[in-house]
């Protein structure tokens, strides 16, 4: 029951911003778009609301539980509340574009989610994001990841860690186990929380060849610097002709997209993480997230979803990426300038106008005072005001 003493209380995950990280937030969130856009990604702005059909484009569990719910009263419809934005872009690439050529397209604004993804995690985040679609190879992997380090770098986050993974590791050899439905998830799960016991249990119970237990036994140790894919391909050379040939692929795929990445960022860390697979279960391919020193969730994430827009009518391949603003702002460690505020005094003069507006135009802000007092001037932060000298010119002053 809301009270007059707790009614200003914000739900748990629910934050908003005050001066000056709000205009700090305003200006980072400028610098970042004209970023995108000086590498050809266009700008859209999507509805905060849409039927539930057209959110829920792939069967995620983890995107149903995080979607907020309601029923529309025009149509009696179910619709969503967006917790994420991928698959809006999706539906305009597909259905409103459908353009044949590569589309590039940015956007920014708030999601809703109905908890937070993690500890640190807010339910309303400002997401900002680029997805690329018309495009399979690894060129265009690599032109997102190189577009999210400079991201950071321009937010700037100190040194990321960036991790490299691949979706289908997991998924080839889960789909070569034949294991029930059941099986699979409890595997799944365990490889995923790395939980060796578990594991071990799952796998002595099972009928698994020896070559993929012991596989799926190594699979969550297979992280690290780059020398994790030379031990993968090691790993993965007992296996059947087919299936290793279709493992030895996706860590070409790795391979070739580290090589690149060192060379366009040479002191860039990279990381690699052989179990992973996540995402809103619409990721196909490469995946990657960006961390930094002290802080424990994905400060980034992103990766391959091609055939996102197939519930649209039109399957194309797609990568990209998304952050929180609020957290590249809280984590970033750069300088925004200040505005200098100025004083203007309560006087119907024209010059004082005239003064007024040319200082305006020169980015600062002048503020409208109702007094000529300086502790007036101070009360709203200002370092200077106007005053009118002997001859009747206005001048700015610093306050002492």
């Amino acid at each position: 029951m809301t009270t007059k003493a707790n009614r200003w209380l914000l739900p748990d995950g629910v934050d908003e911003l005050l001066p000056p990280q709000a205009n700090q937030m305003e200006q980072l969130r400028r610098e970042i778009l004209d970023l995108y856009r000086g590498w050809g990604f266009e700008l859209i702005k999507t509805p905060l609301i849409e039927f539930l059909d057209s959110l829920m484009i792939v069967p995620s569990v983890k995107l149903q539980l995080s979607t907020f719910k309601l029923v529309d009263q025009l149509s009696g419809k179910s619709m969503g509340v967006r917790a994420d934005i991928s698959a809006q872009a999706a539906r305009i690439d597909a259905h409103v574009l459908q353009h044949d050529a590569i589309t590039r397209l940015c956007y920014t604004d708030n999601v809703l989610r109905t908890r937070p993804q993690g500890p640190l995690g807010s339910r309303c985040p400002q997401l900002i994001g680029a997805e690329l679609y018309g495009h399979g190879g690894i060129e265009s992997d690599i032109e997102v990841i190189g577009l999210l380090l400079r991201t950071l770098r321009l937010a700037g986050i100190q040194q990321p860690l960036l991790a490299l993974g691949h979706n289908q590791i997991c998924q080839l050899l889960l789909e070569a186990a034949w294991l029930p439905d059941e099986e699979e998830e409890r595997l799944f799960a365990a490889l995923q929380n790395k939980a060796t016991t578990d594991l071990d249990q799952q796998l002595a119970a099972s009928e698994l060849s020896p070559e993929l237990a012991t596989l799926f036994r190594l699979l969550p140790t297979l992280h690290g610097d780059v020398s994790v894919l030379a031990q993968a391909r090691q790993a993965f050379a007992p296996l059947p002709e087919s299936l290793r040939q279709s493992l030895e692929a996706v860590i070409s795929q790795l391979e070739a997209i580290a090589t690149q990445l060192q060379s366009a960022f040479p002191d860039q860390a990279l990381y690699f993480d052989l179990c992973e697979r996540r995402g809103y279960d619409y990721h196909t391919g490469i995946i990657f997230s960006a961390y930094v020193s002290g802080h424990g969730e994905a400060i980034a994430n992103g990766g391959r979803y091609d055939g996102i827009g197939a519930a649209f009518g039109r399957s194309r391949p797609a990568t990209g990426f998304d952050a929180d603003l609020k957290t590249l702002l809280r984590l970033g460690q750069r300088h925004f300038a200040t505005c200098e505020r100025i004083y203007a005094p309560a006087a119907h003069d024209a010059a004082l106008q005239v003064l007024a507006e040319q200082l305006r135009g020169d980015g600062k802000a002048v503020v409208q005072g109702y007094d000529a007092d300086p502790a007036s001037a101070r009360a709203q932060d200002c370092s200077a005001m106007l005053r009118q000298a002997p001859d009747g010119a206005w001048i700015v002053e610093p306050l002492n």
